[in-house]
């Protein structure tokens, strides 16, 4: 509960709907156990990326997404918020959590490639086709010797 302070600020500044499934999203990490082992370095994160993560995917594939990257990425993360530097330019954690950011626009764009395919295929099936049985052009619609 104490670190989701980290992430309230950027939470209220979001529209309704994407307020609702980001704290769907924080409500889902928060039960998540892997957390208990990071927990600093995922509100972090999210407080970073929140502002530029897509919110039309499932909330357990980008909570499992989200865990992956921190517990990947923790030693990357925890020498750029250890590092003197952040202390001055906390902008500097971008660094790392735009890699983030790309996995989680490129699934977005998988599964909207996905989408558009099973859309295509729906919209095929609800076309129906005509053909003269013997397929010689020239005598359809009917043949003269009829």
């Amino acid at each position: 509960m104490v670190h989701r302070k980290i992430i309230d600020p950027v939470l209220k500044n979001l529209g309704p709907s994407r307020a609702d499934y980001f704290n769907r999203l924080v409500d889902r990490v928060e039960r998540d156990p892997r957390t208990e082992t990071v927990p600093n370095l995922v509100y972090l994160v999210l407080r970073e990326t929140i502002p530029y993560l897509p919110a039309d995917l499932p909330q357990e594939e980008l909570a499992d997404r989200l865990l992956d990257f921190v517990i990947g990425s923790q030693g990357w993360l925890n020498r750029v918020i250890h590092d003197r530097r952040f202390i001055e330019d906390p902008g500097r954690l971008a660094e790392v959590t735009k890699e983030f950011v790309l996995q989680v626009l490129a699934l977005a764009m998988d599964q909207h490639q996905v989408n558009k395919i099973q859309a295509a295929k729906v919209r095929q099936a609800k076309t129906y086709r005509f053909s003269y049985p013997e397929g010689d052009e020239d005598d359809f619609p009917y043949r003269d010797d009829e």
